[in-house]
């Protein structure tokens, strides 16, 4: 596939070296990343039928842009002006429609790749994929140094430096899962080893829960379209939907009884535990339209409001008075449910949330079984929804359009080395 001569391999390829830069930085550029990415498209791609997963998922992006309007947090679409420097488009629904849309695009230009250029670009996008996973592990050994070097110069505080290595380790997983793939292929089960321990050592160092979980989920995935050579596919995306049917009654109703019940939780997962109940009792109030994209922003219960649930967690912490007092005037929900799936129910309803489980099913149900795809992108794209079921599940806002701008990107590398190997 080329236009005049110039292939978009290499353009995909050249573009990604910008790859490790925006995660270290943060990783907010990814939406910019996938939007060079996309601008070219027209030119040497025409498509000729859309298959039925893309039109649930253009429903999807319908509702989401709909649901936007009546946000209680809602923003005009287009705020300030060119000339002052002020000009913004801050209409959620509107920077996630259109982010999707130039992900759409990009994945469509790499599917239907069929250039000799594929082998080269392939081998560089891996290369870079290496490099930042090697400065995760170099940030991760000299994290409090290149901390403090960076807040000294001015340009970050010490919170901010944090998130954004958390968040480049983050960018680092959603690779890591073809280039495991690749190196077992490639280089033996030794390398892909190494690198696997590596990376989760610089996981564990660096503090990222996410990345740590994340690793766990990826080889399950894996695991699952080895025992499932058939249906792998089928099975993986319909528990990916399944799970966001159920989130209110897994995650909102269910962690909620084993911490009554006594269950020993994990601290985070305690405090998860009355965020999620309280996201479900949100889900309740409007379960078949939700409160509208950011609602989540605008709930501001504390531990104060709800002394019973205050009482517990100084009880079961053994907290004396300065804890319990700061623990008054905390936030139950902090900014966002910390849970996409919880999220996506209590801002867009069970409307939304049937929509995206449907596009989960149909895309699931569209791809060709794992034993037909090559080892290597068969286990990367395996891997990549595991990876990123667990981001899915503990960090992000769904509304953070660069995070779905990365994970489109990491699927277009998967599909890149699918188009190698002649296949997808």
């Amino acid at each position: 596939m080329s236009w005049k001569g110039i292939s978009y391999a290499p353009y995909f390829a050249g573009w990604f070296l910008t790859w490790p830069i925006v995660g270290y930085m943060g990783a907010q550029g990814f939406t910019g990343l996938v939007v060079f990415l996309a601008l070219p498209v027209l030119f040497f791609v025409r498509p000729k039928s859309v298959p039925a997963y893309a039109i649930a998922f253009l429903a999807l992006l319908g509702w989401i842009v709909a649901v936007s309007f009546w946000s209680p947090g809602g923003k005009p679409l287009l705020e300030g002006s060119f000339g002052a420097g002020t000009f913004t488009m801050d209409k959620v629904g509107a920077r996630v429609g259109l982010t999707a849309l130039a992900c759409m695009a990009m994945l469509l230009a790499v599917r239907h790749l069929r250039e000799e250029s594929v082998p080269r670009s392939t081998a560089m996008v891996r290369a870079i994929g290496l490099f930042q996973g090697g400065v995760v592990i170099v940030t991760a050994l000299l994290m409090q140094p290149i901390i403090e070097m960076i807040i000294s110069t001015g340009q970050s505080d010490h919170s901010s430096m944090t998130q954004n290595l958390l968040r480049n380790a983050n960018s680092f997983l959603l690779l890591l899962p073809l280039l495991l793939a690749w190196l077992w292929r490639a280089k033996g089960r030794g390398w892909a080893g190494l690198v696997l321990a590596a990376s989760f050592a610089a996981f564990v160092l660096t503090g990222t829960q996410t990345a740590m979980f994340g690793t766990g989920f990826m080889l399950a995935a894996m695991a699952l379209v080895y025992a499932m050579p058939r249906n792998g596919f089928r099975a993986l995306f319909g528990g990916l939907a399944a799970y966001v049917l159920l989130a209110p009654a897994v995650l909102a109703w269910g962690l909620a009884q084993l911490r009554m019940l006594g269950v020993p939780l994990p601290g985070s997962f305690m405090s998860r535990s009355y965020s999620w109940e309280l996201v479900g009792q949100k889900i309740s109030e409007k379960p078949l339209f939700g409160h509208g994209l950011e609602a989540a922003h605008t709930w501001t219960d504390t531990y104060g409001d709800h002394p019973e649930w205050l009482a517990e967690m100084v009880a079961t912490n053994g907290l004396d008075r300065h804890w319990e007092q700061a623990w008054e005037a905390y936030k139950i929900i902090p900014t966002h449910p910390h849970n996409m799936a919880l999220q996506i129910w209590a801002e867009t309803g069970l409307v939304g949330a049937g929509l995206v489980a449907l596009a989960l099913v149909l895309f699931g149900w569209r791809l060709r079984p794992p034993g037909e795809w090559s080892p290597i992108s068969r286990y990367g794209a395996a891997g990549l929804a595991g990876a990123v079921l667990a981001i899915f599940s503990f960090a992000y806002s769904m509304w953070n359009e660069a995070f779905w701008a990365s994970v489109a990107v990491a699927a277009a590398v998967v599909l890149l080395q699918a188009r190698q190997d002649g296949e997808a």
